[in-house]
């Protein structure tokens, strides 16, 4: 149950007639969080309390739908109203406390989120994207290259990092995947494999 305070409120022009029970769940301030009946001033997995002008506030035992938005999805969940204050005789405003009823588990953690991350849905769609070198450019050709000028350039990209004056720290692992680049594309069949595989992937990253 979500109240205001851990006791029934004092105040002379209150209109609820119920005892208020003190919160059995953390409350998360949340500012920023509105729903289709009014502003919420802090919410909890089981309830909140509302932000509503004088003149709006609902009856206690009032069962009403709420609707929260982040900007991508919607969530409704229900929930009865079970005290109401008018506020001050200088305030604009009173507040609700509301009991969400029949939550699902799921809704429960999406309110919890919302407060605290802004969102409803947990991101499910997460994945993890593998690339591949582009061995034509560790040979230096393109990949329209003949097998003849694989050959030179596997030639030439050895020399060049497999030479006396191949200094570069990198020289041995730069050397490693140039020999790897080479095995595949000399080899008609996993060339072919290669590029139905890759090749496309690397255009579009061009």
């Amino acid at each position: 149950m979500s109240t205001s305070d851990n006791a029934q409120p004092q105040q002379p022009d209150q209109t609820s007639q119920q005892p208020v029970a003190a919160r059995r769940e953390a409350r998360l301030h949340a500012p920023d969080l509105n729903c289709s009946m009014g502003r919420v001033a802090d919410i909890t997995a089981s309830g909140m309390r509302l932000i509503f002008p004088k003149g709006e506030l609902p009856e206690v035992g009032d069962v009403q739908r709420f609707t929260f938005d982040d900007g991508h999805c919607t969530l409704e969940v229900c929930g009865c109203v079970k005290w109401a204050r008018k506020g001050s005789a200088f305030s604009r405003r009173g507040e609700v406390g509301i009991e969400f009823v029949d939550l699902t588990q799921g809704q429960r953690d999406a309110i919890v989120r919302l407060a605290v991350q802004g969102k409803i849905r947990e991101d499910r769609s997460s994945f993890v994207r593998i690339t591949q070198n582009d061995l034509y450019k560790l040979l230096g050709v393109t990949r329209y290259a003949s097998p003849e000028q694989i050959d030179k350039a596997f030639d030439d990209r050895s020399r060049e990092w497999g030479g006396d004056d191949a200094h570069d720290p990198r020289a041995a692992e730069q050397l490693d995947e140039i020999c790897k680049a080479y095995a595949m594309l000399s080899d008609p069949e996993k060339r072919a494999n290669y590029d139905k595989r890759f090749a496309d992937q690397h255009d579009r990253a061009a």
